[in-house]
Formats: C-alpha cells, structure tokens, sequence
C-alpha cells in the first residue's frame, strides 16, 4: 500500500509540476453549495458606476448574495478579464420547485 501512494504521490507531483512549468492556466470552476431561499430577492440596487481605472477594465455589476438568513448586496467593481477571456456574464437569481438559488457569472 505504501508503495501506491507512494507511486500516486509522484505521479500527482509530476503531472502538476509540468502544468506549472508549461505556463498553462487550468481554471475550473467548482460549484459551492446550492442554498434555496423562500423569498425573492429585492429589486436590483442602483449603482453608480465610477469611471473605469484603465483601458480594458469591465465592469461586474454587484448582486445581492444570501448571508446569514437575509439578502446582503455586494457592490459592482472594475476588473480585467483573465487571458483569454473578454466578457462578464452576470450571475442571476433563478427560481424551481425548491425555491430561489443564485447561479453565479463567470467569464467568457
């Protein structure tokens, strides 16, 4: 057995010092938890948004997360996208049979 993990060990060692070493990027997006929550969310607040600091910089809008049994907004704020990436797809609150779950954005 202590060879296999061992040997899994080394394996796992090589395979992420050649994606280091390549200079590739893997992203992967990991799901957190999904929360459902019996009441809509509020009316989407106003924001003002500033001037961008730079060229290329693109707004993500802000939203209202579920924290700590109520709905708290989070403020929209300028990014760069990441390599290989040039727009921001807003996350959103959907609605099924359980109830209100967020489906957050991500780049494209």
């Amino acid at each position: 057995m202590n060879i296999r993990r061992s040997t899994l060990a080394s394996t796992m060692g090589s395979i992420a010092a050649a994606v280091l070493l390549s200079g590739c990027v893997v992203a992967a997006r990991v799901p957190g938890p999904v929360v459902y929550v019996d009441t809509p969310p509020p009316a989407p607040y106003v924001e003002t948004i500033p001037v961008a600091p730079g060229a290329n910089y693109v707004w993500l809008g802000g939203y209202y997360g579920w924290v700590g049994g109520r709905y708290v907004w989070n403020r929209g704020y300028w990014s760069l996208p990441p390599s290989g990436y040039r727009t921001w797809e807003p996350g959103y609150w959907r609605r099924d049979g359980r109830g209100h779950y967020w489906t957050p954005g991500h780049w494209r």
